[in-house]
């Protein structure tokens, strides 16, 4: 063997015994990049793509079609949750104080911002100008206001059939994702490691299936996208990764495979932008039946490919800064995108957020900056003071 080809060989052999996850504690920035990416595919759709305009303006019907499947970004969200949830509580799982510290550590990154949407919520709808926009729909609703105290409001929503209130309405996914952390403590310590991989895979079959049935007896696609037995299958794709990247053998298969699991990606993008010219809404039939699945398949292959080859150019790009100081405040964001931008359009014009004209454009350009800018104020005086208090809640 040449010098050359064993220096290669050696390369190629130290790359698959990289480990996978850095040491405890520290941060993976590609991670912070996908929230980020996450985070821009549900601000595309909910200030733009969803936005009344009139036809024929170019810039709105070229985002319409080419980013008509952005609520997916969602999905990226619950994989990503299932990834990092799931590790935690697979590290420590035998660990004495893991069920209390687990739900300390959740109450204050989760409870305190949330808090504060909801006193938002309850002053703002005190506000008869504002409250009168959009026909009273930013305040008004079937969903009764308890369900949010008590996390439950996509149950209410799936009974309504409806979003609820427009300021709330993306807390639908903190619902979900609420319900499966408190699940998901005991569901570790009962299956441990291996068996939580089974519950993984039979839920990519059985979550579908409730999906499909629900549609089918009911029409009811609120229920059919909105309920944790519905959804679980993305949660627990991403608790799959996080078995997987523990597994030497799994990361060893992977890495050997590249190719493979490449072109698995590459089938499933190109799938997912063929579902986008169906301009599929979010209950649709082919989305409920197929396009969830397939974008919980393509989201979690891109986790374990960002994590398996980080010097590789997609992990690369999931690095950058921009992508990732914006994915580091991405909670702040998602919760907080949409009131600020109905008050920017009420305060400045008293009207509905509506692309109309080109001043409606620029009005939204401004409520995303300030949303930016809240959310940096949020993370660094809020968000992260609580993140360092829950860190001396030990597991052990």
């Amino acid at each position: 063997m040449s010098a050359r080809a064993a220096d290669g060989s050696n390369r190629a052999d130290a790359a698959l015994q990289t480990p996978v996850l850095p040491r405890s504690g520290e941060r993976i920035p590609a991670l912070d990049g996908l929230r980020g990416r996450a985070i821009l595919m549900v601000l595309v759709m909910h200030c733009s793509v969803i936005v009344p305009t009139p036809a024929g303006i170019a810039v709105h019907d070229a985002l319409k079609r080419s980013c008509a499947l952005f609520f997916t970004g969602v999905d990226l969200f619950f994989v990503l949750s299932g990834f990092l949830i799931g590790g935690i509580l697979l590290d420590h799982q035998h660990t004495a104080r893991l069920v209390s510290s687990f739900f300390v550590r959740r109450a204050l990154r989760i409870f305190p911002l949330y808090g504060l949407l909801l006193l938002s919520f309850i002053v703002c709808r005190h506000l008869p100008a504002l409250a009168a926009l959009s026909g009273g729909d930013y305040f008004i609703s079937p969903v009764p206001t308890w369900t949010y105290f008590t996390m439950v409001q996509n149950i209410a929503m799936s009974a309504a059939q409806q979003v609820g209130n427009y300021w709330l309405s993306p807390t639908w996914s903190l619902g979900i994702g609420e319900q499966f952390y408190l699940l998901m403590p005991f569901v570790v310590r009962r299956f441990g490691s291996r068996g939580l991989a089974y519950v993984a895979v039979w839920a990519v079959v059985i979550c579908p299936a409730l999906r499909i049935a629900t549609l089918l007896a009911s029409g009811n696609s609120v229920a059919a996208t909105f309920l944790l037995p519905m959804r679980a299958d993305a949660l627990l794709a991403g608790v799959l990764c996080a078995v997987a990247v523990r597994e030497e053998t799994a990361v060893g298969f992977l890495r050997r495979h590249r190719t493979l699991l490449g072109g698995s990606l590459a089938s499933l993008a190109l799938f997912l932008v063929v579902l986008t010219t169906r301009g599929l809404s979010g209950g649709s039939p082919l989305m409920v039946t197929v396009g969830y699945p397939v974008a919980a398949a393509f989201f979690s292959g891109l986790l374990l490919w960002v994590l398996l080859f980080p010097s590789g150019m997609v992990a690369q790009i999931f690095r950058l800064r921009p992508l990732c100081a914006i994915g580091v405040v991405s909670y702040f964001i998602y919760l907080c995108h949409t009131p600020v931008f109905f008050v920017t359009h009420w305060l400045m014009r008293n009207l509905p957020p509506l692309h109309q004209d080109w001043t409606g454009g620029a009005i939204t350009l401004l409520a995303l900056g300030l949303t930016g800018a809240l959310s940096i104020i949020s993370y660094r005086w809020l968000e992260a003071p609580l993140l360092r208090l829950g860190r001396r809640y030990s597991y052990q």
